[in-house]
């Protein structure tokens, strides 16, 4: 939710060009933006962790590229409360066969938050939610997907990625985005200076994603660049 450069030289400067950025973006349509504020309030009512939740701005960003590679299919693996659900369905939506297919935990408060915005908001037609555990539904998959993104626990990026890639459900010329690829910066060489550095939880999450950016780079059917935005983004094709 955040974004990091050498150009801004405090917090201050960051959060004003985050600010700056979401407000001469192409906004997100109301009923995804009240979405936002709804997750807010749920969150601080049940516990659950709004950082999991893309920002105003990654929302918007991933809403463009989606247009940008003319998607039709999209594959989300990690729902949380369905915001960036609701970006992608808005992106590909009034297409023959367009779906979004999101992926997540069977039974959580997040879950049902989820599903019952997609009927309020009448987006069901468009969304489908399969429930378990990711890497056993990505075996129930069909097709091909234009986008996929993956946004589930760091230690199931590998495992998620391999299944994609072994049942080629990448259309050609498709794109793949994994979030969360600098994890804090948790996973560099001056991570011992980050205060979440002390907490072992976190430091572990971030050896995961160091793990899955290395197997991708190391991949030779696959191409990728990271790029220092929000948590970082890892973008990913398939050169075959």
């Amino acid at each position: 939710m955040h974004i990091a450069s050498d150009l801004f030289p405090n917090a201050e400067c960051n959060t004003a060009v985050h600010e700056y950025c979401e407000a001469t973006s192409t906004p997100l349509a109301p009923h995804i933006a009240q979405h936002r504020a709804d997750t807010l309030a749920f969150c601080a009512t049940s516990g659950a962790e709004p950082m999991m939740m893309v920002s105003a701005i990654q929302a918007q960003t991933l809403h463009f590229l989606a247009k940008l590679v003319q998607a039709k299919r999209i594959l989300e693996i990690g729902c949380f409360t369905g915001f960036s659900s609701l970006a992608w369905e808005d992106a590909i939506k009034g297409q023959p066969g367009a779906e979004v297919v999101t992926l997540d935990l069977a039974g959580t408060k997040t879950t049902e938050f989820a599903k019952a915005t997609f009927k309020k908001t009448g987006t069901d037609g468009v969304i489908k939610m399969i429930e378990g555990d990711a890497q056993d539904s990505l075996l129930t998959l069909t097709g091909t997907f234009n986008l996929i993104f993956i946004d589930v626990n760091k230690d199931g990026y590998i495992g998620c990625l391999e299944k994609i890639l072994s049942r080629n459900l990448l259309a050609p010329n498709g794109l793949i985005i994994a979030d969360n690829a600098l994890f804090h910066g948790l996973l560099t060489t001056k991570a011992h200076l980050h205060p979440l550095y002390k907490r072992q939880a976190s430091v572990d999450q971030a050896m995961h994603i160091d793990r899955f950016n290395k197997w991708v780079l190391e991949n030779e059917r696959l191409e990728s660049v990271i790029l220092p935005m929000f948590d970082g983004l890892n973008l990913i094709r398939v050169k075959d």
